[in-house]
C-alpha cells in the first residue's frame, strides 16, 4: 500500500513538472505556407514608416543598427523599394543597437530618437547611413550635433531630448522586442510578417516583393 502511495505520489510530481516546463518554454514562431518563420509583429503609432500608408499590401519590418556596415549596404536597397513600389511597400526601421560590438551603436539610435521628437527621424537615419565611416570611430556623443544642424533641428530642443525617457524607452522597447523573436544580428528583416534570408541582390527583393503583390501570378 505504501509503495503505491509513493508511486502514485512519483507520478504526480513529474506530471507538475512537464506542465510547469511547457508553460514555461517560449512558443515556437508559426511557420507561412512557404516553410519560413511567421511572427506575429504589431505595428504602432511609435514606429518610424515610410512608403505607402496602413493598406500596404507589403509590410517591411527591419531591426537595424546605425552603425552596422550591413545595415547600411541595404539603406539604398529598402529606399528604392519604396520609390519603386509606392502604392504596395511600406518599410518600418526598428532599432537593434548591437552594444558589445559597436560603440555607437546605442548613441546613434538615441539622436535619432531626439531628431524623430522634432518629426525629422528618416532625414537623421539618412545623414547617420550616408555619414557612417565618419562618426564610427568617435566616442562623443557631441559629435552628432553637426548632422541635427545639417537637417534643420532645433539644437537646444535636440540636446535635450537626447537624455530624455522617451528618446530611450523607444530604443529599449524595439530592443526588447528583437529579443523577445530571438534576433540574432543585423539587419533582420521581416515581409508580411515572415522572417527572411536577407536578399542577395535588388532584383532579388523586387521578385521577393512581386511575390507578396501577386501570389497567384508570380510563383
Amino acid at each position: 500500500m505504501k509503495k503505491s502511495w509513493t508511486i502514485g505520489l512519483l507520478v504526480i510530481i513529474i506530471v507538475a513538472f512537464g506542465v510547469m516546463w511547457l508553460a514555461s518554454k517560449p512558443a515556437n514562431p508559426s511557420l507561412s505556407e512557404d516553410g519560413a518563420e511567421k511572427s506575429e509583429i504589431e505595428i504602432t503609432p511609435q514606429d518610424h514608416i515610410k512608403g505607402a500608408g496602413e493598406n500596404a499590401r507589403v509590410t517591411i519590418v527591419e531591426w537595424s543598427d546605425f552603425q552596422c556596415p550591413a545595415c547600411q549596404t541595404y539603406y539604398p536597397v529598402l529606399s528604392q523599394l519604396v520609390e519603386d513600389f509606392p502604392s504596395d511597400v511600406r518599410v518600418i526601421y526598428r532599432h537593434f543597437p548591437l552594444r558589445q560590438i559597436h560603440a555607437n551603436a546605442n548613441n546613434s539610435a538615441l539622436v535619432s530618437e531626439a531628431a524623430a521628437l522634432q518629426g525629422k527621424f528618416w532625414e537623421m537615419h539618412n545623414a547617420l547611413f550616408d555619414n557612417q565611416e565618419e562618426w564610427s570611430g568617435s566616442r562623443d556623443i557631441a559629435f552628432f550635433d553637426k548632422y541635427a544642424s545639417a537637417i534643420g533641428l532645433d539644437i537646444e530642443k535636440y540636446k535635450t531630448d537626447l537624455k530624455s525617457e522617451a528618446a530611450a524607452d523607444k530604443v529599449a522597447n524595439d530592443l526588447k522586442e528583437a529579443l523577445r523573436l530571438n534576433l540574432n544580428s543585423t539587419p533582420t528583416m521581416f515581409v508580411n510578417g515572415k522572417k527572411i534570408a536577407n536578399p542577395n541582390s535588388y532584383q532579388e527583393f523586387v521578385d521577393l516583393i512581386a511575390k507578396e503583390i501577386t501570389p497567384e501570378v508570380v510563383q
